[in-house]
């Protein structure tokens, strides 16, 4: 680096040795420094020899680091589960671009061949795999071929994303405190399907989105964070739809990173630990 790197010089003088000081002081500015000296070189030895560099590049190195951990931390590795368009998707791939984030996508797993969501992780540079939930007789059989995916590719945490398949709960006990669901609601309010039509017919100002550990019980797992969206008068159940799924994806790359960096981890009474 140090041959082909200027380190910041914009202009290099060569003095005489007895003249360093009264070139320096000419020079506007107050800029100048003396930043090394022409020897003889010795046969064998290379025609630049930079001191200190190491060192002086951890020091300046050392406040970045402090404030970006994912740097000299590894990241967490996540794979995501889908069924369909990925909109969820895109929003964790887009948050993990760049490298400063404690998590990297490095699987997605789809029940259904063909999806938008398989086409957005393809562009992505992720990792693909179809695993067809028709082409096994028991949900056992589909969840170990998909566990055998996740194994392959060395997953620590699972964020389901539009996966529209209900997991069976030794599947839900192997992963417990690494696999995360959404949900189009302030849970524990609106359970189930159609949070949203949920929401219209009980006539609340508010509601919103939910990122949860997954539990054996269907959305009742640990909280990990909520957004909360408002009810304007007269929404449509799709207006409302939209508005939540935007708040999705500001609320979804939040609760994994958390997750990631071990900020929130749930505990075995099945509560969460915040730090």
């Amino acid at each position: 680096m140090a041959r082909t790197f200027n380190c910041g010089l914009g202009m290099v003088l060569v003095v005489a040795a007895d003249k360093v000081m009264e070139v320096i002081s000419l020079i506007p500015g107050g800029e100048a420094r003396q930043v090394g000296q022409l020897v003889p070189r010795k046969e064998g030895m290379p025609q630049v020899v930079v001191e200190e560099l190491e060192q002086i590049l951890s020091a300046v190195a050392a406040p970045l680091l402090t404030r970006c951990p994912s740097l000299t931390t590894p990241r967490r590795r996540v794979a995501v589960l889908i069924s369909g368009t990925g909109t969820n998707l895109q929003a964790l791939l887009d948050h993990t671009k760049g490298g400063l984030s404690g998590a990297e996508v490095v699987v997605v797993v789809s029940n259904v061949a063909g999806v938008k969501g398989l086409q957005r992780a393809q562009e992505a540079g992720v990792t693909t795999k179809v695993v067809p939930h028709k082409n096994y007789k028991s949900r056992e059989e589909f969840e170990a071929a998909v566990n055998a995916e996740l194994q392959a590719a060395r997953a620590e945490l699972i964020c389901l994303a539009g996966f529209m398949r209900i997991l069976t709960g030794s599947f839900v006990r192997a992963w417990r405190g690494r696999l995360l669901n959404i949900h189009p609601s302030l849970l524990p309010a609106f359970k189930g399907m159609h949070a949203q039509r949920q929401a219209l017919q009980a006539g609340v100002t508010l509601t919103g989105c939910t990122v949860h550990f997954v539990s054996e019980e269907v959305d009742c797992g640990a909280i990990v964070t909520q957004e909360a969206v408002p009810v304007l008068p007269g929404d449509t159940e799709e207006a409302l739809v939209e508005r939540i799924k935007t708040a999705e994806h500001r609320a979804y790359p939040r609760a994994m990173e958390l997750v990631a960096r071990g900020k929130v981890v749930l505990r075995e009474d099945g509560a969460c630990i915040r730090s």
